[in-house]
């Protein structure tokens, strides 16, 4: 696991600077250790680090946005109106289930599946 990788992508997707994200590192760090703790223990490739790498970053991101970094989404001064787009948020929450579901090869099975019995 390359640490610098994650905080530099991390920081890509929230958008922060890096003097800015020194602040978030043990945001980092607990995201890191949730990822690494559901890798299925297989040996991993160059570009299987890289991809869960990112699913560090990404979970970081989400939780960054949990976190309660507040902005406006809208307000009105005048004539003008500013809108944000959508919800950070459910952006956050999407990325993550679609990165997750691309490395689901990498993560362990774990959980309870409820079924049916047909006769």
């Amino acid at each position: 696991m390359n640490t610098g990788n994650i905080v530099e992508k991390f920081e890509l997707l929230s958008g922060i600077e890096s003097s800015e994200s020194i602040k978030w590192r043990s945001v980092v760090d607990d995201a890191c250790a949730y990822v690494y703790s559901r890798i299925a223990d297989k040996p991993l490739s160059a570009s299987d680090e890289r991809r869960i790498e990112f699913l560090c970053a990404v979970y970081a991101y989400k939780l960054y946005v949990m976190c309660g970094k507040s902005e406006v989404s809208s307000f009105k001064a005048g004539d003008v109106t500013v809108t944000a787009p959508a919800d950070e948020g459910d952006k956050a929450e999407k990325l993550w289930r679609d990165q997750l579901a691309k490395c689901s090869d990498l993560i362990k099975k774990e959980g309870f599946l409820f079924g049916r019995v047909v006769t």
